[in-house]
C-alpha cells in the first residue's frame, strides 16, 4: 500500500531550556543574556564562554542539548512526512539537514522588564523559517515521483517496502535542501518571554510553555 499524499502532523515535542545559575546587579541584562544564549545555543549551536558561565554548564552539556534537539526535531519530520522506519542512516541524515535549517533561524531579542519578584517579561519577534511551507506545497509532486519508482508487487515484500521507504525519506530531505537554496521567512511573530525563578532551587528559567511557543514559531509546519 503506497504512502498517502500528505502525512498528518504531531504536536511538536519541546525543547528544554538552560538556566540561569546565578543572579547580578543588573538583572534585566542577565535574563536578556539568558533568552538570547538559549536560542543561540538550542537552534544554532552557537555559545562563548559568558554564556556557559551565565548557565553555569560546561560546553559538552550545551553541545549536547542542541544535539538533543536535532534528533527530537529529526522524530518529528519522520512523524510529519510518514517516514515509517526511522534508521540511524535515516536519522543521521535528517539530523544534517536540520542543521542546515536551523543555520536560517531568524529572531530578535528585544529588553527585558521585570514583571514581579519572580517574573521578567523579554520581548522577542521571531521570523519562521517557510523552508516545510514550501515543500508542503510540492508534496504530491514528490509522492508522486517516488510511487512512480515502485510496482505492487515491489511494495509487498519487506525488503521492497523497506527501500521505498528510504526513498519516501530521501526525496523529502532532497526537497528541504532544494529549498534551503533561497530560504524565506513568513511574517514576524512578537511575543513575550517570561523568565521566571523556580521557588524551589531559586534558578532562574524560561517558562516551558513560551519555549514550545518559540519552538513552534522558529519553522512553520502548515
Amino acid at each position: 500500500m503506497k504512502k498517502a499524499k500528505r502525512a498528518l502532523a504531531l504536536a511538536l515535542a519541546l525543547v528544554l531550556a538552560l538556566s540561569l545559575a546565578g543572579c547580578s546587579t543588573y538583572m534585566e541584562d542577565s535574563v536578556k543574556a539568558l533568552v538570547q544564549g538559549n536560542l543561540d545555543a538550542v537552534y544554532l549551536g552557537e555559545y562563548g564562554e559568558s554564556y556557559l558561565e551565565l548557565v553555569d554548564a560546561t560546553e559538552a552539556e550545551v553541545e549536547q542539548i542542541y544535539l538533543d534537539g536535532l534528533n527530537v526535531e529529526a522524530e518529528y519530520f519522520a512523524q510529519y512526512f510518514n517516514i515509517e522506519n526511522l534508521t540511524d542512516e535515516i536519522r543521521a541524515d535528517i539530523v544534517e539537514m536540520y542543521k542546515e535549517v536551523y543555520s536560517h533561524s531568524k529572531f530578535e531579542v528585544g529588553e527585558a522588564s521585570k514583571m514581579d519578584d519572580s517574573t521578567y517579561g523579554v520581548k522577542l519577534t521571531v521570523y519562521p523559517i517557510d523552508v516545510m511551507q514550501r515543500v508542503i506545497d510540492e508534496s504530491d509532486a514528490i509522492v508522486d515521483s517516488v510511487n512512480s519508482q515502485f510496482t505492487d508487487e515491489q511494495l509487498a515484500t519487506e525488503e521492497g517496502y523497506a527501500v521505498y521507504d528510504a526513498a519516501w525519506a530521501q526525496a523529502f530531505i532532497d526537497a528541504c535542501y532544494d529549498k534551503l537554496a533561497s530560504v524565506g521567512y513568513l511574517d514576524p511573530e512578537e511575543m513575550v518571554v517570561q523568565v521566571t525563578q523556580d521557588p524551589v532551587d531559586e534558578l532562574w528559567i524560561i517558562s516551558d510553555n513560551d519555549f514550545q511557543r518559540i519552538d513552534t514559531a522558529i519553522i512553520y509546519y502548515p
